[in-house]
């Protein structure tokens, strides 16, 4: 995830300073305009699922194999951010398996 390096006020907005992958760059795919940037520390829980039930977020499989997302989180980790007259949704799909053992076959 990026962090943010410094916060300056400057003619009355705030400049911000970040530090982070080259990934992370990747993502932001050459955009210079209408940036979010949010925290990753989040709040409520989403239910996931592939079944529908009114309280589950549904998500395509065509987009989850695009993404590459295998093992989609049964209870996501989310918040909703309110920034004047739009609100957004951020919800962590998968998380990384990096230096957790995983014993047993993988399906």
């Amino acid at each position: 995830m990026a962090n943010i390096d410094s916060m300056n006020m400057k003619d009355g907005k705030i400049v911000v300073k970040l530090e982070m992958s080259k990934d992370e760059y990747a993502a932001l795919n050459h955009y210079t305009k209408n940036l979010l940037l949010l925290p990753t520390e989040l709040r409520y829980t989403l239910t996931t699922g592939k079944l529908g039930n009114s309280n589950r977020i549904m998500l395509p499989n065509k987009l989850l194999r695009k993404y590459m997302v295998e093992d989609l989180l049964k209870k996501a980790p989310s918040d909703v951010f309110d920034l004047g007259t739009e609100k957004f949704l951020l919800i962590k799909l998968q998380e990384s398996i990096l230096g957790k053992p995983v014993f047993g076959d993988k399906k």
